[in-house]
């Protein structure tokens, strides 16, 4: 009877059956079948995430931790999981060339956030995986930095303008040149006008800002000299325009040189913005999904852990941050007219020439001038028969001299200004606002 048995189970097993379905046909092994039932109907999932999906600003960092994604309440072991579970993901990070003034590569960063682009990252707990797509745009503009106002001399040529000097834009994409809207500013007449400038990025994020400009008088320059409008850097590390005159020699390539007679203004102008353009020196924060219930459910899972002889124990090292804004601390500095005096000469009388006559004796006939001598003319008759007569006849003229007087007059070299001065620069303060576990939980 056993050899009809063993007969029976080896038929089901070199059929490539299971064993225990094999065990199940002979009769026998009905414990372990019902085993099978039990093992086929507790395939419930142990990896569970609350978001399979993450929107990322350019500039964030894209966490990869486990422990962000995992849905507390309704995955397995939380401790073990984020323990066990391994990860891979296909993010490529972007890298940062440093250069040296003559634009020589010195060095190459990587920096922690990945490219704009399209991303999954792939997590492996047991037999169970999960995937998670990771998509990163640019949305937001480049930021500006630039002065509330500028002086600039009449006359100056906005087409060869470096507006590239006074302006900085801040942004983790590349940026195209600036874009200077000068159509609202008379640079032939002195006053104050609008000019907008705006820079965008290769994401097409534009970013503008409106800054004054006071188109000022030149100031007196003597032979061999030039006026220019001079960028410089202020104790604050500013940038500001100073209106002030050189030598021809000494002028330099970043100096506007003003003209003497009226430009054209072509009412936009480029300026290039390769040493004006800088990118953030860190991330702007770590993205991470929505609606991740993970670290309220720490504390519970930690204590349930313990039952099983393998308790976690909490170690907050990680800081949790925020980064605080600071806006800049100013304040208005007034700026007196910067004045001469000039002696002038004024005319009271132009000078002229007055003629001056004599009365002559003239023959009436043939003109002949006795001048006036009576004795002549009288023979000069007598021996013609002409008539003669006295007459005034112009002889010459006197000079007279212009009368005038000296006066002292007052010459404005700069018109009266303020000055916003940056009494603190604008900062962003790194703030920890809390500590969290490797597992998640926070404090």
């Amino acid at each position: 009877m056993e050899t009809k048995k063993e007969n029976i189970i080896d038929k089901y097993l070199n059929t490539k059956k299971k064993k225990v379905i094999a065990g199940c046909v002979a009769g026998v092994l009905v414990i372990g079948c019902a085993g099978a039932v039990i093992l086929n109907t507790s395939s419930s999932k142990e990896l569970v995430l609350a978001s399979d999906e993450v929107k990322a600003e350019f500039g964030q960092r894209v966490s990869t931790n486990i422990a962000d994604y995992l849905d507390a309440n309704k995955s397995g072991d939380v401790d073990k999981i984020i323990k066990d579970t391994k990860e891979k993901d296909n993010l490529k990070y972007v890298t940062v060339t440093n250069k040296d003034e003559q634009g020589n590569v010195v060095s190459k960063e990587e920096k922690d956030y990945p490219k704009v682009g399209n991303y999954t990252i792939n997590f492996t707990y047991k037999k169970e995986k999960a995937t998670v797509k990771v998509t990163v745009k640019d949305t937001i503009k480049p930021e500006i930095e630039a002065p509330e106002s500028i002086d600039v001399i009449q006359y100056t040529d906005f087409s060869t303008f470096n507006f590239g000097e006074l302006l900085k834009a801040t942004d983790y994409s590349d940026v195209k040149d600036w874009k200077i809207d000068t159509s609202k500013v008379d640079v032939n007449t002195i006053g104050s006008y609008e000019l907008k400038v705006s820079i965008q990025d290769k994401y097409k994020n534009k970013a503008t800002k409106k800054l004054t400009v006071n188109v000022v008088e030149a100031p007196a320059v003597a032979e061999g000299e030039v006026a220019v409008t001079e960028v410089v850097t202020d104790e604050n590390g500013n940038k500001k325009t100073v209106v002030t005159k050189k030598a021809s020699s000494e002028v330099s390539k970043n100096d506007a040189v003003a003209s003497t007679s009226p430009v054209s203004n072509k009412g936009t102008v480029n300026s290039s913005s390769s040493s004006s353009a800088s990118k953030p020196t860190t991330n702007s924060g770590t993205s991470k999904p929505s609606g991740n219930n993970t670290s309220s459910s720490n504390s519970s899972n930690s204590s349930s852990s313990s039952s099983k002889g393998d308790e976690h124990k909490h170690n907050y090292n990680i800081p949790i941050t925020k980064t605080v804004h600071h806006e800049a601390v100013t304040k208005v500095v007034h700026h007196d007219a910067v004045t001469r005096n000039e002696t002038v000469t004024v005319t009271d009388k132009a000078a002229y020439d007055e003629p001056v006559y004599e009365t002559h004796y003239v023959c009436k006939v043939c003109g002949y001038d006795a001048i006036k001598d009576g004795d002549a003319i009288l023979m000069h008759s007598v021996d013609t028969g002409h008539s003669y007569t006295s007459k005034r006849v112009l002889v010459g003229t006197t000079h007279h001299d212009a009368v005038t007087h000296q006066e002292t007059k007052t010459v404005v070299v700069t018109p009266a200004y303020d000055e916003t001065v940056v009494v603190k620069q604008a900062y962003d303060e790194t703030i920890t606002t809390g500590y969290r576990c490797s597992c998640g939980a926070v404090k």
